[in-house]
């Protein structure tokens, strides 16, 4: 019996990866200073996989994650290089769901470091579970997650506000600042293409329509779902239901704690129940960047586990926004990847010595850049990371393209 998972787990197992606390609470948190727009990060993930069914066929056929599909060209050092920097921009995302699950138990009144113990104690248990196991659980947790929120966004009279979210939405985006805009499009469209936690159910499917039509049906779903946290946050402003806030990533779970005084805290366990599924596609994806490093670490995934998630953690309470913490990171991986990535799938390729030499530069760089940005040593804004680091990577491959005796692209 076959029980790799058909195109309907397949779309619940990416939108669980999906619906995580960025996705929820991240739009939450955005939707308070920039109203509708908040919902930029959603409508990218949506887009995302849309953009990833053009190349779900060729994930599936060739089974194995981007650092094996170009280290299968470029030899064993880039196919550790983008293991690591799979991790690096992983952690930031997984760091992301660990600060949001600790907004959600403050609202319940749990403090920080018991918030991240047990976040952390959850994560390593489900990311145990079978994937077809884990569709099914999660796909409960998403479908009551979107009914709350529903019945939070009727109840504070924004309905109004969820059916016009598009024009409302297209202009707010239109007011923003470019570059920010730019940045997030950028760093969180090419990582859902490209990101191991989505590419890894994608592979797992049973056939290749299965991985095609499970995209589709997770980019319809999350094209729905994306606009209702921020709309929720939205109507909840204008109805003073976020009166008293401090902490804005805890806009969504405040909503739902007040929106009905006995079925609150049932409502904050459902939320987390569908976010956690985030964090559980990272970390199985994480593990096994991990373990494709060293021959040794192969015997050991529990503890490979527990590692991230203990680094993942200490990055997740350093007060940074939830989004953010997620674009910072993803931008050094796209400096270093980006260029190769597109180079596979357009059938062209460079040397191995110049593939290295393009990844070590872009991520170097790209490096440098945020940690500027990061201790404000000079003003550097967060968006010029993706600046930089692509310029840095594309070096190499004009030294490589001007090079006497060498061509710039191979067939």
């Amino acid at each position: 019996m076959n029980t790799r998972p058909g195109a309907i787990r397949v779309a619940a197992l990416l939108v669980s990866a999906s619906c995580g606390i960025a996705f929820l609470l991240g739009s939450g948190e955005m939707a308070v200073h920039s109203g509708m727009a908040g919902s930029l990060y959603a409508i990218v993930t949506a887009f995302g996989m849309f953009a990833l069914a053009f190349i779900a066929r060729k994930l599936w056929h060739g089974g194995v994650p981007i650092w094996d599909v170009l280290g299968n060209q470029y030899g064993p050092v880039v196919r550790r290089a983008v293991a690591v920097l799979s991790v690096v921009w992983m952690s930031g995302v997984l760091a992301a769901q660990i600060h949001g699950s600790v907004a959600v138990l403050s609202t319940a009144g749990v403090t920080t470091y018991p918030s991240v113990l047990v976040t952390a104690v959850a994560l390593l248990a489900i990311s145990s579970i079978e994937l077809g196991v884990a569709a099914l659980f999660f796909t409960v947790g998403l479908l009551a997650s979107n009914l709350i929120l529903l019945h939070a966004l009727v109840t504070s009279g924004g309905l109004p506000v969820y059916l016009y979210a598009w024009p409302s939405f297209i202009h707010e985006v239109q007011s923003a600042p470019p570059a920010a805009t730019f940045a997030t499009v950028i760093s969180i469209g090419f990582l859902v293409i490209t990101g191991s936690d989505y590419q890894q159910f994608v592979i797992a499917a049973r056939r290749p329509v299965d991985a095609w039509l499970g995209c589709i049906l997770a980019g319809s779903f999350l094209v729905a779902a994306g606009f209702l946290p921020a709309a929720t946050v939205v109507a909840a402003l204008h109805s003073g239901k976020l009166a008293g806030l401090t902490d804005y990533a805890s806009a969504i779970p405040w909503i739902m704690l007040h929106t009905g005084t006995r079925v609150g805290p049932v409502c904050l366990g459902v939320i987390m129940l569908a976010a956690l599924g985030s964090g559980t596609a990272l970390t199985r994806a994480m593990g096994t960047a991990l373990m494709d490093l060293h021959p040794l670490t192969r015997h050991h995934p529990i503890a490979c586990r527990v590692l991230i998630l203990v680094l993942c953690s200490i990055i997740a309470i350093d007060g940074r926004p939830i989004v953010s913490t997620i674009i910072s990171l993803n931008a050094i991986y796209i400096s270093a990847v980006g260029m190769l990535f597109i180079f596979d799938q357009a059938g062209h390729r460079v040397t191995p010595r110049y593939a290295s030499a393009m990844i070590i530069s872009g991520s170097t760089v790209a490096l440098l850049t945020a940690t500027l940005s990061w201790t404000h040593v000079i003003s550097v804004p967060g968006w010029m990371v993706l600046v930089t680091g692509p310029l840095a990577s594309a070096c190499p491959l004009l030294v490589h393209y001007f090079a006497p005796g060498e061509r710039g692209l191979r067939s």
